[in-house]
């Protein structure tokens, strides 16, 4: 079956289908192969236009692997995922679109404003970092979802994130949601927007 390629025109004549007859018995019965079959010279051409074809389309291949990463780098929601699970070519590419939508509903604006994409990628980065102590305090700490410090530290970081995102005119990076501090446990209302101090008192505690 013949396979459709993006190929440019200057590579047309490699999308010839190359005619091989069928294996045919001689005299003796035995099996001769197509490309046994060949004059040397049709067989070397046959082959060089395979390896041709492959290296045509390990090229094509690298571009899209290669543009799929720089929008896994540059859309906001596929950078913040990219260090907790891979993420699938469809689900960068939904990812990319409902990007440009959310940026053509605001009328393009702050898409070349380098300070806006700065500010995204930093409170992108804040995020990451959260996840990354939340993992640690978990796996390397051994203290589970419903342990007190874990949750007040998490508590503070996601109230402290809230807060710089919002004065920063980064409210819709609130789409993304924060890191949970703990599973089916509510947060201590006592514990958000205080200082965490490690040693177990906050600033205003008494």
């Amino acid at each position: 079956m013949k396979r459709n390629h993006d190929f440019s025109s200057s590579d047309s004549e490699l999308d010839e289908t190359i005619e091989v007859e069928k294996d045919s018995a001689d005299e003796n019965g035995n099996m001769s192969s197509p490309l046994g079959s060949m004059s040397p010279a049709t067989s070397t051409q046959v082959q060089a236009r395979k390896r041709r074809r492959g290296i045509i389309e390990k090229r094509r291949r690298d571009r899209i692997n290669n543009s799929l990463s720089e929008l896994r780098r540059l859309v906001p929601s596929a950078f913040e995922k990219q260090g907790s699970a891979k993420l699938e070519k469809a689900e960068i590419l939904q990812m990319t679109v409902d990007h440009l939508k959310m940026l053509h509903a605001a009328g393009g604006k702050g898409y070349f404003d380098a300070h806006a994409l700065a500010m995204d990628y930093r409170g992108l980065g804040f995020r990451e970092c959260l996840a990354e102590t939340a993992r640690y305090l978990s796996i390397i700490e051994g203290l589970d979802s419903a342990d007190p410090l874990r949750i007040r530290l998490v508590s503070h970081l996601n109230n402290y994130a809230s807060q710089r995102e919002a004065h920063s005119g980064l409210s819709h990076l609130a789409a993304f949601p924060l890191m949970s501090p703990t599973i089916g446990a509510p947060v201590p209302t006592s514990s958000v927007g205080k200082p965490y101090r490690p040693w177990g008192m906050e600033i205003g505690a008494f």
